[in-house]
């Protein structure tokens, strides 16, 4: 198999799970309840999300090791999984618990699951000690944060999820094709030698123009989302999302590979497909939050 069709089937499997994790919820309210579905959707979700998580952590883990940096690598793996958990019952558990007892365990919990990562790094021999406790908290902030906060966008509304998605491809898109056909001036040559502010404006108009044109052809549920909305949607997916791109290619060239893993033939790990997802998400969450405010 050429490496075209490789990395077309490749793309299509990532692209249905995107949508069949997105959507679940809206194909069991066929034969449940409307609000059954949502919270059964969502939990589908999550899981999904959840192990893409984790195999987050462990692109994170493994180039760092790689490089020769030290890491607690155990560690690194049980903050994540606590983190995404003790968020997703914060954004989402309102069903289950009372919204302020889960603000007061989230606000409770983090911080001390952080101090577990120093306390743990007194029993190690370790050169660089704070290093260390660094690259141990760095996928609970990069990758299992921003997963849990996509929990609750989808939570809020499905479809404003699925227009994340959207905004993120075609900003990606368009940014490389108007860069390959008019790039001229490079952007930020010691992160990403191929970006250019030329492809950078081309998927920021596209990436703008998708959102005003069929954003509101997406249910946003109970947000009620206006062009304006709309139209910040789209800035925040493409400027955070590109600058989510030069952070994960600053990661890469640091650990010195090409792909942060092999798990997507063609598209290379879950980091190199989610890097803008990752830095947009918690920007996307947190206009949720002030709308609702």
């Amino acid at each position: 198999m050429n490496k075209l069709a490789t990395r077309t089937i490749s793309g299509a499997v990532y692209v249905l799970i995107v949508i069949g994790s997105i959507y679940a919820g809206s194909l069991l309210a066929r034969h449940n309840s409307p609000y059954l579905a949502h919270d059964v959707g969502n939990f589908i979700f999550t899981v999904i999300f959840f192990i893409i998580g984790l195999i987050g952590i462990h692109e994170v883990n493994a180039n760092l090791r790689r490089h020769g940096d030290e890491s607690n690598r155990g560690l690194a793996y049980a903050i994540g999984i606590i983190t995404f958990w003790i968020e997703y019952i914060w954004l989402n558990g309102r069903n289950l618990i009372n919204d302020h007892v889960a603000f007061s365990m989230t606000a409770a919990l983090l911080p001390a699951l952080a101090m577990v990562v120093f306390l743990v790094q007194l029993w190690r021999e370790d050169k660089n000690p704070f290093a260390s406790i660094g690259y141990t908290l760095l996928p609970s902030i990069w990758v299992m944060t921003p997963m849990a906060l996509m929990t609750h966008i989808h939570s809020e509304s499905a479809g404003l999820m699925m227009m994340v998605f959207i905004l993120i491809w075609v900003n990606d898109s368009f940014a490389y094709l108007t860069g390959m056909l008019i790039g001229r001036h490079k952007m930020w040559e010691r992160h990403s030698p191929n970006k250019t502010w030329e492809g950078t404006a081309g998927g920021l108009l596209f990436c703008i123009v998708a959102a005003v044109v069929f954003g509101p052809l997406f249910d946003t549920q109970t947000l009620a989302f206006t062009r304006t909305d709309w139209l910040v949607t789209a800035l925040i997916c493409s400027i955070l999302g590109t600058l989510g791109d030069l952070v994960e290619s600053m990661f890469k060239r640091y650990c010195g590979v090409k792909d942060s893993g092999t798990i997507m033939p063609g598209h290379g790990g879950i980091l190199d497909r989610f890097d803008s997802m990752l830095m947009s998400a918690p920007f996307v969450a947190a206009y949720i939050v002030i709308l609702q405010l």
